[in-house]
């Protein structure tokens, strides 16, 4: 890291003695007004940022690159989100010209612990442990107090987990579980001791037991929750006082949805095209949090959930209400980061000022929600109205970001401040009265008093009247036009004015002090009613949603049928506006009709139509409103989706090795009351071997009716449908095409019968295909498909627990294949006659061996 021959200064061994007990950080080094790196850091900030990388001495050889102090957070929210850790170096104590400034490290920024200024984003910090057969976890947001943990099996850690999507997770050294994407920072196993750890943990949350939480002694999951607390804690040098009491997360209390399904399913990105942005029409950061919330951990209780749908119907019903509501939530702002900040030391006035404007906002938004259910009634204690009476008082309406950029402390708060307040401010005043009797004693007309930082207060004379200047004036400055003097009376003026203004700081600071702890000890029911308020932004969001886009309530229970009628597909309808969406009926129930396989040519809706099975039943059990003009949901506890094909390249995975892996996934860990979507499974080998995995998947499902699974399978293989008649579970469905002379036309409805065929040469005219290839094609696909249709009955024998695999010797199929690569056009008669003598043996081979027979394979 260091040069040869570097020879160092006091400040860089200060740098080297902190860098070399934080080698994993980039240390941002306070000098003034800037943060600066040195050396590797320097280089390596400069490429991340694209900064400039500059030098500190002549001979370049110490790397030198910055950053504003005042515009610092962007810059580390760039470095975390590429993966870096940075530790922050203040000064701490005032500079003296005399001795080196004393550096502390203060801070440490990583991916799980940033809290950015701005409000962007929630990181999650999470936790895992081995234990026993499964696994404990814990997750925390610094952001906003969020704290959470539990138990669960080892198929089901990464779903947990995807359900967060955690920026860090802390795992006991050497036990990161395989196959899991996330960024793993390793531990000492002492630090995942759950008997240790709870003592921790009552400590900070001020309880003598954690049992009132649903955490026993010595509870494995305390573990976890321990280790994320203590790594927060050393990243901010200080006590996390703003954790939201330890919240115990069990699966069975709700609908699961994986990483892999919050993707394939949009559930939140890309933005503007999610079904959180169809349904946002929130006021409030608050309410857009809870509203992701929502959307990724729906319920699977009915009463909870129509809950829910009964306070979003009381505002579909009233629009006078919903107006109300939305402008009385207009004032709010997002108290819970304000109030994370103002604990981590990482905020300032106007974060006060957005706690004053939230409690001053609550009595208009209690009065709009008083026709929810009793659950969202909204009151404030004594404390909190004191609170609100005091920050009203207190606060200047407009606050800076900084206690030094400005006024805070409202004018008639404090006398003592007001004192030493208007001694300062009628400094304007004895300076103009100095001025005038400085030019009457001196005769100069244009004497003019002036003050800047460099030389404080002085008298600026013109050259034209120097010769007029009095003996007791001092030169202190020579312009090209004039000179600047002080005198004694002048100096001794400024040490007044110094020495008031000094006094106003510190009498500010001191009542700023009483009215920030104030804050910080009202903190729990502040996090309290915020909590309530973004719900209440929430529900009327969905209200809003359900009133816009002509959405219905549903009907959820823990039945076992889902049926839709005239259903559509949420986002897809929002993205063809104003063109209309075609809806579709869906049922499926856990008897004759438990698996739908959808069959039709691709282009003409069928991913449509599974996902929007998927998003309307996760809708209904957030508690939303739907769009279908009925629907009943019995309540599922997981969907799992395999949809589309997204390459593992870094991995070194092909589409269908992470297909498989996927369609696995799922297959290994059915739970009850679980709704399984695949779309196109087997698209990515042969044919032969494509079909014979989608059929056996199709079979595996079928015989998994001790779970009540539910299936929507689309295929293009339309040899499938023929299942339906072997297994009662199965009914055919197919998206319906007309065909007409000009060619197909895709009507995206969903019909209740099988497709006849796959359309997929029609499908590649409307490509732009040439017309030479597609007439090719016609001509092979006729082939081909009179041979599948003498074998397809014979190919498959169905029964439980036994897997038919082939439809056809692989003998033919390669024939096959090399008859249909032969061009005739671009071969000479002798080619030819080779070519079809070397088909002939290879045919003749076959028939000796016993002919075209089907294979069965245990």
């Amino acid at each position: 890291m260091l040069p040869d021959g570097v020879k160092l200064t006091p400040m860089l061994e200060q740098y080297l003695y902190w860098k070399e007990r934080y080698k994993d950080y980039l240390l941002f080094f306070r000098m003034g007004d800037f943060y600066e790196l040195f050396f590797d850091d320097a280089k390596e900030a400069s490429r991340l940022l694209d900064i400039a990388l500059t030098a500190r001495d002549q001979d370049r050889s110490i790397p030198m690159a910055g950053v504003p102090h005042h515009s610092v957070e962007q810059y580390l929210a760039k470095l975390v989100e590429q993966g870096r850790k940075v530790a922050i170096c203040e000064q701490v104590s005032e500079p003296d010209g005399k001795t080196l400034v004393k550096r502390q490290v203060v801070r440490l920024v990583t991916p799980g612990t940033f809290v950015p200024s701005d409000g962007s984003g929630d990181a999650y910090l999470a936790a895992c442990a081995p234990v026993g057969e499964g696994w404990a976890f814990a997750v925390i947001s610094l952001s906003t107090g969020q704290f959470e943990a539990g138990v669960v099996s080892t198929l089901e850690i990464h779903g947990v987990l995807s359900a967060y999507a955690p920026t860090e997770v802390l795992v006991p050294r050497g036990k990161i579980p395989d196959g899991m994407p996330w960024r793993w920072v390793e531990r000492e196993l002492d630090l995942f001791s759950p008997a240790a750890n709870e003592v921790l943990l009552k400590q900070r949350l001020g309880l003598s037991t954690l049992e009132g939480l649903g955490f026993p002694t010595s509870d494995p999951a305390l573990g976890p929750a321990g280790a994320v607390l203590r790594y927060a804690e050393e990243t901010q040098f200080r006590a996390i006082g703003h954790l939201r009491p330890l919240k115990r997360i069990s699966l069975g209390r709700g609908l699961m949805l994986d990483l892999t399904s919050q993707r394939n399913l949009d559930l939140l990105e890309p933005k503007g095209s999610s079904l959180f942005s169809v349904l946002n029409f929130c006021v409030t950061p608050l309410g857009k949090r809870v509203l992701k919330e929502w959307i990724l951990h729906p319920l699977n209780d009915p009463d909870e959930i129509n809950l829910r749908l009964d306070a979003v119907q009381s505002l579909v019903e009233d629009p006078l209400a919903l107006n109300a509501i939305r402008s009385s939530l207009g004032a709010v702002g997002d108290v819970d980061r304000a109030v994370s900040r103002l604990h981590l030391g990482t905020g300032g006035p106007r974060d006060a000022g957005v706690c004053r404007d939230f409690l001053s906002a609550l009595p208009d938004v209690a009065a709009c929600a008083a026709l929810f259910p009793e659950r969202w009634r909204i009151s404030l204690s004594s404390a909190l109205e004191e609170l609100k009476v005091t920050l009203e008082a207190a606060l200047e309406e407009v606050l800076p970001r900084d206690l030094s950029e400005g006024p805070v402390i409202k004018q008639g708060y404090d006398g003592e401040l007001d004192e030493l307040r208007s001694f300062v401010d009628g400094h304007e005043g004895w300076l103009s009265a100095f001025e005038d009797r400085e030019r009457e004693r001196t005769g100069i007309k244009g004497l003019k008093v002036r003050y800047n930082k460099v030389f404080g207060y002085y008298i600026e004379v013109s050259k034209a009247n120097l010769d007029k200047v009095p003996s007791d004036y001092v030169r202190r400055q020579t312009l090209v036009n004039a000179e600047r003097f002080v005198t004694q009376e002048l100096q001794e003026f400024e040490a007044r004015m110094s020495k008031a203004s000094m006094a106003v700081s510190v009498r500010e600071a001191h009542v700023w002090g009483e009215v920030l702890s104030r804050i910080l000890n009202a903190t729990p029911e502040i996090q309290s009613l915020s909590a309530l308020v973004g719900e209440i932004d929430c529900i009327q969001s969905l209200a809003v949603a359900a009133v816009e886009r002509g959405y219905s309530r549903p009907h959820v229970d823990l039945g076992d049928v889902f049926h839709l009628k005239d259903a559509r597909h949420p986002v897809v309808e929002v993205a063809l506006h104003p063109e209309p969406f075609t809806p579709n009926d869906m049922y499926l129930d856990s008897g004759e009709r438990r698996m739908i396989l959808l069959t039709g040519p691709n282009m003409a809706g069928k991913s449509t139509y599974l996902r929007m099975g998927a998003l309307v039943a996760i809708m209904a059990q957030m508690g939303s409103f739907v769009p279908a003009s009925y629907a009943r949901i019995g309540c599922f506890s997981r969907i799992y989706t395999r949809i589309g094909a997204r390459d593992d390249l870094v991995r070194g995975q092909s589409t269908f090795m992470v297909e498989m892996v996927e369609t696995a996934q799922i297959l290994n860990s059915l739970g009850p009351r679980s709704l399984v979507i695949l779309d196109e499974i087997g698209r990515g080998t042969s044919t032969d071997d494509g079909m014979s995995i989608a059929w056996a998947v199709m079979e595996y499902l079928h015989h998994r009716s001790d779970v009540g699974v539910k299936v929507l399978f689309a295929t293009h293989y339309h040899e499938l449908t023929v299942l339906a008649d072997q297994l009662p579970g199965v009914s055919n469905w197919s998206v319906a095409v007309e065909e007409t002379p000009r060619g197909v036309v895709f009507l995206h409805h969903v019909i209740p019968r099988p497709a006849d065929r796959s359309y997929g040469v029609e499908v590649a005219r409307l490509a732009g295909l040439p017309e030479s290839v597609l007439r090719r094609s016609r001509e092979l696909l006729e082939m081909f498909e009179g041979r599948r249709k003498r074998d397809v009955g014979a190919a498959f024998d169905v029964a439980p627990g036994v897997v038919q695999l082939s439809l056809f010797d692989p003998r033919v199929d390669g024939l096959l294949e090399e008859l249909a690569a032969c061009d005739p056009d671009n071969m000479t008669p002798l080619q030819g006659l080779e070519m079809i003598y070397e088909l002939k043996m290879k045919a003749l081979d076959i028939l000796r061996g016993g002919g075209h027979k089907a294979r069965e394979q245990d």
